[in-house]
């Protein structure tokens, strides 16, 4: 191929680039905002049981898709609707729960959500208690 004949193909992708990236910009935007990121169980015994639901709502225009929560260890467990999608101005809940037994003392765990958010693409909810002896 001619280096003249070169120009208009290399013209006519940058302008499809171009284009093509203006209307990501422009695409409406999910903006996942939770009522609280923290959350402070204090004082518990030995052997409970901890629940606690973090609530959240797509703040923004677009669609707000989950796609994965992940709890820092074995220990934590979450549940969540088997719905993953959430439109504009939709809520959704994310419960984590925590068995205390044998972790005595100050505990702090996290678990973390990731989603299409461009601005927050993973949010970390952090608990913490402090476990103590049943007596």
């Amino acid at each position: 191929m001619k280096a003249k004949s070169k120009i208009p193909l290399i013209l006519s992708l940058l302008l499809i680039f171009i284009s093509n990236s203006y209307s990501n910009l422009s695409s409406p935007l999910p903006v996942i905002k939770f009522d609280d990121l923290n959350y402070d169980f204090g004082d518990v015994k030995q052997g409970e049981n901890l629940e606690h639901v973090f609530k959240f709502t797509n703040s923004g225009k677009g669609k707000l898709v989950i796609t994965s929560v992940q709890p820092s260890c074995g220990c934590t467990g979450v549940v969540m609707d088997e719905k993953k999608e959430y439109e504009s101005g939709e809520e959704g809940e994310i419960k984590i729960t925590f068995n205390t037994q044998g972790r005595l003392g100050v505990n702090t765990k996290t678990v973390s959500v990731n989603t299409n958010d461009p601005e927050n693409p993973v949010i970390t909810l952090t608990f913490k208690c402090k476990v103590v002896d049943k007596n």
